[in-house]
């Protein structure tokens, strides 16, 4: 047994908030109190340890983000960004850049200093960085393959040699690769060098031997650790296991790496509802995986993972009138009476249920689908992202029962830019309406879906209670989470959202033992100073690690 003392340990347990001590056995919290005497029942006749190098600092739960994609992490962190907004990551700086001309001298310059065959880079953003296409490209880089991947990781632009490098160089066999991936052919241009939404994985297939050669891949996975770890993240799910490699594959590779004597975290992988064959029994299906995949670090559990309409960065969510102010149409990753079926499908094999979802029109979709549903007592639906929603719309969503894990980098990145092109001011400002599902007390999670933000819990949280814009604006400041609801959202609810509230998110007796340490209390730091929060490291299971 071992005692750890702290300043204060804040539980995220509303009738024991906080404590000075928590016991801690075989990776598993016995006790909390505020003095040691009160933990005599465990400490009388048994020997302990009493570990007292947090006595300064403040202890929380592991902090959960529960929707990355690890696979994408570890393929990203081998990538320059390239983006509207600044990155700082385990692999380098990347100062964001947010006009045309900007963005196409940086680019030149890295093309310069990097030899990369391809040479692929993340974060176009055309409302920032201006339109581009093939033939631009083609100028920049004559005879190199070059892969521009936008800000929303849902579309990528690919010059002539790269196209030619994939046998895509001549429209017929562009047209038939497209028509091959069962690709909705609206989703692709030859003439633009554009694979978007569902086109994208046929551009992903020309790209696997690349982006999954061992020594990315394992550089990517190393990185992605670290980051882990330096935001005090123990616990992640992810949202969608099998997008890069067939679902064993990645598996595999993610349990390596997570399972690795470095890594200070667990897992949750997802099934996908795109990935389960007609003819397959869902249940069977998920239990042979856990069968093949589940360990102490990695969990699988009866959860599946479906998609609504497009891209937020994108501006490829469906949108109800008035629509988009230049008179484009969103884009369905899968057609309503598709998606409603896989609800149905889904629902009758009692899996939990997990729906990507950005505009009001796909999810005025998703609500009507889910109130024709069996009622599953036990089983939850969960909103993931949710970009744009009504007031409306979040009435429906509290009444259904419904849960939230929410991505709140749209008000920070978009906020501004939205409000120029495609919404306007007044849906832009309420993007991101977090604060109207606060008022109803519906349970939110907060994610970052990474790279659609940093893997950074209390940067996530720092924003939902901000609401600051790149420019420096605060639109519908009423919107704001409350600093307690934020905290809760990389905590318990985060936790709640992916249904291991049971285990983690909170400090309380029968739990894992994951702590994060930090040199300062959130609740004092204010919503202001969230993002100034210092980590400096994690107990997982019992087991202290240093972020540096």
């Amino acid at each position: 047994m071992t005692i750890f003392e702290a300043r204060k340990i804040v539980t995220m347990e509303p009738s024991l908030p906080t404590a000075r001590y928590v016991a801690v056995a075989e990776g598993t919290i016995l006790a909390v109190a505020d003095s040691l005497e009160a933990l005599g029942a465990w400490t009388r006749g048994r020997e302990f340890e009493l570990d007292r190098r947090f006595a300064g600092k403040i202890l929380m739960p592991g902090f959960i983000d529960p929707h990355i994609h690890p696979m994408q992490a570890a393929v990203m962190y081998g990538l320059p960004f390239l983006a509207p907004d600044d990155w700082d990551l385990p692999t380098g700086r990347f100062p964001g850049v947010r006009t045309p001309e900007a963005y196409r001298e940086r680019l030149r310059a890295m093309l310069a200093a990097s030899d990369a065959r391809p040479f692929i880079v993340w974060g176009h953003h055309a409302l920032f960085h201006g339109e581009l296409d093939r033939a631009e490209l083609d100028r920049m880089a004559p005879s190199r393959p070059v892969v521009v991947w936008q800000r929303s990781f849902h579309e990528i632009i690919a010059n002539s040699a790269a196209l030619a490098d994939w046998g895509l160089d001549r429209e017929a066999a562009f047209d038939a690769a497209i028509a091959a991936g069962a690709a909705d052919p609206a989703h692709a241009s030859f003439e633009k060098g554009l694979f978007s939404e569902t086109a994208l994985l046929v551009a992903l297939d020309r790209l696997r031997p690349v982006l999954l050669s061992p020594e990315r891949l394992g550089a990517g996975f190393a990185a992605l650790r670290r980051n882990l770890l330096s935001s005090g993240v123990t616990t992640v799910s992810d949202m969608g296991t099998g997008i890069f490699a067939p679902f064993d594959v990645e598996a595999g590779l993610i349990r390596e790496a997570f399972e690795g004597p470095d890594s200070a975290a667990r897992i949750m992988l997802m099934l996908l509802a795109n990935g389960v064959a007609p003819e397959e029994d869902p249940g069977a299906v998920i239990e042979a995986i856990g069968r093949r995949h589940r360990s102490a670090r990695v969990r699988v559990e009866r959860r599946v993972k479906m998609l609504a309409d497009g891209a937020f960065f994108a501006q490829a969510m469906r949108m109800n009138p008035p629509g988009y102010s230049d008179g484009h149409v969103g884009k369905w990753i899968t057609e309503p009476d598709r998606l409603a079926a896989q609800l149905r499908r889904f629902r009758a094999a009692d899996f939990d249920l997990h729906v990507h979802v950005n505009g009001d029109e796909g999810l005025d979709v998703v609500l009507d689908a889910v109130e024709t549903l069996e009622a599953r007592p036990g089983r939850t639906i969960t909103l993931e992202h949710l970009g744009y929603s009504t007031e409306a719309q979040n009435r429906r969503i509290a009444r259904l029962g419904l849960l939230v894990s929410a991505q709140p980098n749209y008000i920070r990145v978009l906020g501004d830019a939205y409000a120029a092109h495609g919404l306007g001011p007044d849906r832009a400002a309420t993007m991101n309406r977090l604060g109207s599902l606060e008022a109803k007390a519906v349970p939110l999670g907060l994610h970052s879906d990474f790279n659609m933000a940093p893997i950074d819990p209390l940067l996530l949280a720092w924003i939902a209670t901000n609401r600051r814009t790149l420019d420096g604006n605060s639109p519908a400041p009423a919107e704001r989470l409350s600093l307690d609801k934020a905290l809760r959202a990389i905590t318990i609810e985060a936790a709640q959202v992916i249904g291991m509230d049971a285990e983690v998110g909170s400090i309380a007796s029968g739990k894992k033992a994951d702590f994060v340490v930090l040199d300062r209390d959130p609740y004092r730091a204010g919503a202001a100073g969230l993002r100034d929060v210092g980590v400096e490291g994690v107990v997982f299971e019992g087991r202290f690690v240093a972020a540096r």
